[in-house]
């Protein structure tokens, strides 16, 4: 072989050998150390599987339902995401229950602490007030002057319809 031929290889795989350790430095970075939002991720769902029920209960103005509770200590359930609710609306996800997830009042007439957040990305909550009824409520953004609306009847009847749901299927997603 030539000289020129020889240099022109040497130059050729040099080069790809360049490019190829850039490739590998970057996919090593991007799979390294974990980023903010999975580092966040985590943070959630650490403060969603330890709910501040004196908090909450503080907030209700009454004892959380025990349906509530039991959903919550269902860790396999309260982790999962996009669970359907009514033929219209869904859980994309569920909420941690503390000082953090509390909405003031601008979206709503009274303060709110959302437990699940729906798939259309509104809050999913019950109604703070002494004698008010544990009716799981939702709050649709795009018509505020409609108030929120009915979405169960109750804790309980929404949380047998979702055990209902994960014994027919696997669950379809999880945030841990």
């Amino acid at each position: 072989m030539s000289t020129g031929t020889i240099a022109y290889i040497v130059v050729v795989v040099v080069v790809c050998g360049f490019f190829a350790a850039l490739y590998l430095l970057w996919h090593a970075h991007e799979r390294g150390e974990p980023g903010e939002g999975e580092m966040d991720h985590k943070a959630v769902v650490e403060r969603l599987l330890r709910p501040n029920w004196k908090f909450y209960e503080r907030h209700l103005q009454r004892p959380a339902p025990k349906a509530l509770r039991e959903l919550f200590a269902d860790t396999r359930l309260v982790t999962s995401c996009n669970l359907q609710v009514t033929k219209n609306d869904g859980i994309s996800a569920f909420n941690p229950l503390d000082e953090d997830s509390l909405i003031p009042a601008d979206l709503l007439a009274f303060d709110i602490v959302p437990f699940a957040t729906s798939d259309r990305d509104v809050p999913i909550f019950l109604r703070p007030g002494k004698d008010e009824l544990d009716k799981v409520y939702i709050a649709y953004h795009d018509n505020p002057d409609r108030g929120p609306v009915v979405l169960a009847d109750s804790v309980a009847a929404m949380l047998e319809s979702l055990r209902r749901q994960s014994a027919v299927r696997d669950l379809p997603g999880r945030l841990a």
